[in-house]
């Protein structure tokens, strides 16, 4: 007998996305996207439920529509046990989302894991055992698995948590931290895990646990795509793990070292896409002078990328060009730049281009071309 299940966390529906402009409203609709592919990921493959670890909402209190929706989308998938625990987010208050449970929802198929369920709660349909510990804080130096440990030698045995591993330089201890000897102990088939945005699997004694990861990005610290895991366990301790995309939109940082403007068009050329928010980060050569160049051709690009944001803190200011091998006064040249700068530091953005072009001019002149 095998147990097959999605394992989804952190979709963070309802977060405020105001700070990405027109592309709020296209990454609000994809993360609703995601949930749906999870559901219908878990139909197709008649995966016995789905376990979503933590943070479905970015809120205790997500707004009304931000439920309505949800709950949507839950209820077109009836044939399928959604099972959800708080999270950090939204971890369980007595002013949460999740007070009451299920009450409220229409969603028949939907089991909020908190006081109301004990655990281990054992899913007779396929033999299975979901343990779990709801997070009642945002924060917390107790486990997340704590007390995680196989009842009984029959049946499929997972864990369910919304924590941090406590491991050197990843994780902090108050973080709902999670430690290796809790996973070699517990015996659990798998312990599935949210809260950490990045996919990792482990396997600590003869348990794996792992983090599915965002099925949505929503940031350039996430992983460029989103995911799910399906997972299936065997009776005889097999566990195989296989993502399943359920991201829409990408988040690409995207770094290059620039020697001619051409060289910005062939990047954004290779990177074009309309479903990605794309973050240019440019560094430039020590001879290059035509940063307003570089900086027309990125406004011009901008309608290539659902959002093109360029971070270009080392952009080069005035340097002198080449001059042939005449004999020039760099002083003279020197002190015409600083003034330049100084000009330009106080004028606005929209004029930088006239200062360029007045730079290139002066020299031209200082060094007898003119």
């Amino acid at each position: 007998m095998t147990l097959s299940f999605i394992h989804a966390a952190d979709f963070h529906l309802g977060a405020d996305l105001r700070r990405l402009g027109a592309a709020s409203m296209r990454l609000e609709t994809a993360q609703f996207e995601a949930l749906e592919k999870t559901l219908a990921a878990a139909s197709d493959a008649r995966a016995a439920f789905v376990v979503i670890c933590g943070d479905l909402f970015d809120s205790r209190n997500p707004r009304q529509s931000i439920l309505k929706k949800t709950d949507e989308i839950i209820s077109r998938y009836a044939d399928i046990n959604v099972f959800v625990l708080p999270g950090t987010h939204d971890f369980l208050s007595e002013s949460s989302v999740y007070a009451h449970g299920n009450v409220g929802w229409k969603s028949r198929n939907l089991v909020i894991l908190d006081e109301t369920q004990s655990s281990p709660c054992h899913i007779p349909g396929c033999n299975c055992y979901l343990y779990f510990r709801a997070n009642r804080s945002n924060r917390s130096q107790g486990s997340a698995i704590r007390g995680f440990a196989r009842k009984t030698d029959d049946g499929f045995h997972i864990g369910l948590g919304h924590g941090s591993f406590l491991i050197p330089g990843l994780g902090t201890d108050n973080d709902y931290p999670i430690t290796v000897p809790e996973g070699e102990t517990s015996r659990l088939d798998y312990i599935a895990l949210g809260h950490w945005h990045t996919p990792r699997i482990e396997v600590f004694g003869q348990t794996h646990i792992a983090y599915s990861g965002i099925p949505q990005p929503l940031s350039f610290s996430d992983p460029e795509r989103g995911s799910v895991f399906f997972v299936r366990v065997s009776e005889n301790n097999k566990v195989l793990i296989e993502p399943v995309a359920t991201s829409t939109i990408s988040f690409k940082r995207i770094s290059a070292t620039i020697f001619h403007p051409i060289e910005v068009k062939r990047v954004i050329e290779k990177y074009a896409d309309p479903d990605s928010v794309v973050k240019l980060v440019l560094s430039y050569s020590d001879n290059f002078t035509e940063a307003y160049e570089v900086e027309e051709i990125i406004k011009n690009s901008e309608s290539r990328f659902l959002l093109l944001l360029s971070d270009n803190p080392n952009s080069p200011r005035f340097k002198p060009p080449s001059n042939g091998g005449r004999v020039v006064n760099e002083k003279l040249i020197e002190a015409y730049r600083a003034e330049l700068n100084r000009l330009r530091d106080n004028d606005s953005a929209e004029r930088a281009a006239l200062y360029d072009k007045a730079y290139e001019l002066g020299v031209k002149i200082i060094s007898g071309e003119i």
